[in-house]
């Protein structure tokens, strides 16, 4: 039987309670519940994205082929100049 909202959020509380005040039996006893109220739960299938297939141009190796993606393109951040101290400044 699935158990309540509220049920695990008093367990989730519990445990992080006895890691808090270092109690090594409440803390064994609280994450077995919590364990236990996770093992009750039941989660629906994911729906998987429908895989987008890009054609190959004839004769073209998988090196080849560049695959153009809405995914952003992540950069590094500009990194500002710093003058560095000398040793006697130190």
């Amino acid at each position: 039987m699935p158990c309540k909202q509220s049920e695990l959020i008093t367990a989730i509380n519990s445990f992080a309670a006895a890691r808090v005040s270092d109690d090594s039996v409440l803390t064994k006893f609280s994450a077995n519940l919590v364990a236990k109220l996770l093992d009750t739960l039941t989660f629906e299938p994911e729906e998987e994205p429908e895989a987008e297939t890009a054609e190959a141009p004839e004769g073209a190796t998988e090196a080849e082929v560049v695959v153009e993606s809405d995914a952003p393109v992540l950069k590094d951040p500009p990194v500002k100049k710093t003058r560095g101290r000398s040793k006697a400044s130190a």
